[in-house]
């Protein structure tokens, strides 16, 4: 029970140092990208996607000038960042997307609330299992309306845009869906344990 609690603790510390790591650096990009995409003259129904590159039409890889060295050493792109007029669909998902954002912050939110329970000792309880289905589950919902915005998007883009130097390689899925689906997983195995427990007290 010590060695969970003080799991939970160090749980919520790394959230709240990995919320500040991420957050901070996540508002300058945004600020920087912002102030770019300002300069630019697109019409409003214009979306920004990344492109992964698999390699060179020619054959011959990039260079960049080495300064220590006086000499261009070979680089590689690995990927293209650039804008595709969306479609009805786009526009539509972002709809959709909006308010399972909103279940996520509340899932983040659960989740705060379940490491602050198993900090107190309060582990195998109904709320636990609630919470953990409010954290995973709209994770979940986000990821995977995110990934198809982003297949629909990377299909127009590959569709409509020519390259003469990259060749586009194929669309690859963003997030790490195994390692949702364990969690998910394990929260089932968490409720199922925790019925265990409620039947054995009553039979008590």
């Amino acid at each position: 029970m010590k060695t969970v609690r003080i799991l939970g603790i160090i749980v919520i510390l790394a959230l709240i140092g990995g919320a500040l790591k991420d957050a901070i650096p996540g508002f300058i990009d945004g600020w920087n990208d912002a102030e770019a995409d300002s300069q630019l003259v697109l019409p409003a129904d214009f979306n920004s996607v990344s492109l992964s590159v698999e390699g060179y039409k020619d054959g011959v890889p990039d260079s960049l000038f080495n300064r220590a060295m006086q000499a261009n050493v070979p680089c590689e792109v690995n990927g293209v960042n650039t804008y595709v007029k969306h479609n009805s669909w786009v526009h539509a998902m972002g709809f959709v997307i909006l308010p399972v954002i909103l279940l996520v912050f509340y899932g983040v939110y659960c989740l705060i609330r379940l490491l602050i329970s198993v900090s107190r000792g309060e582990i195998l309880i109904q709320k636990n299992i609630r919470r953990l289905r409010f954290f995973i589950y709209p994770i979940m919902a986000f990821s995977a309306l995110y990934e198809l915005q982003n297949y629909i998007l990377y299909r127009i883009a590959t569709s409509e845009l020519v390259s003469s130097g990259y060749v586009f390689d194929d669309f690859h899925l963003k997030y790490s869906w195994t390692f949702m689906l364990v969690i998910a997983l394990l929260t089932e195995i968490f409720a199922q344990a925790v019925r265990i427990k409620e039947e054995n007290d009553l039979t008590i």
